[in-house]
């Protein structure tokens, strides 16, 4: 099996923006945050309203995030996130502040998904891999805005450009890694393994309201 990890990343720095957004997120879907398990089709149902189930407060009380605030962002990392769950936590999350909210989704070498959400909505997508790869996944289509990106990652046009041709995920993680300067080789399971994330994450848990 090979490395898997998925982050997201909100752009403000203001922590009180921060922790109300998650505090309306664990509101909204702490029954799946809390349970790693739980199948992206859960998911979907319960953040669209599908099931109105509420989360017992026996058992799932909390939800526990981290969180580093780095340069004009602040990154979150939950046991829930994954490749094909973080970018549905994304959207909802776009729903619930006014700054841009970015995922990243790293499987098996083989995919990195990067997405960036505004209100709700799609403003960039891109599966770094190989043509191959797309085709056996059955990934969806990609959504590039270059002037949209600039802005919101602050990168000049040349740097952009060189990054969104890249093929590969590897190269393409520390591209971006680079031209944001956030280290986004991060997982909430590499807590306590990883001294680095460990110093700069903060544990913050959020009661279900």
């Amino acid at each position: 099996m090979g490395t898997k990890f998925a982050n997201l990343h909100i752009k403000t720095t203001n922590q009180e923006v921060v922790v109300h957004a998650l505090q309306k997120l664990s509101n909204k879907a702490g029954s799946m945050l809390t349970n790693t398990k739980s199948s992206l089709s859960i998911i979907d149902q319960y953040i669209y309203g599908a099931t109105k189930d509420k989360p017992s407060r026996e058992t799932e009380p909390s939800v526990t995030f981290y969180v580093n605030h780095v340069k004009q962002w602040s990154s979150v990392l939950n046991d829930f996130f994954e490749w094909g769950t973080v970018e549905k936590i994304g959207e909802l999350v776009s729903t619930l502040v006014s700054e841009p909210v970015m995922t990243i989704g790293f499987f098996d070498e083989d995919i990195f998904e990067f997405t960036i959400f505004q209100d709700g909505q799609i403003k960039a997508k891109k599966y770094f891999c190989e043509e191959w790869v797309k085709e056996e996944y059955g990934l969806g289509s990609e959504f590039i805005d270059l002037k949209y990106l600039e802005e919101v990652l602050e990168v000049n046009h040349s740097d952009l450009s060189e990054f969104i041709d890249i093929s590969n995920p590897e190269q393409a993680i520390d591209q971006l890694s680079k031209m944001i300067q956030i280290n986004l080789w991060v997982d909430s399971e590499w807590i306590g393994e990883v001294d680095e994330i460990e110093e700069n994450y903060s544990k913050i848990e959020l009661r279900i309201m």
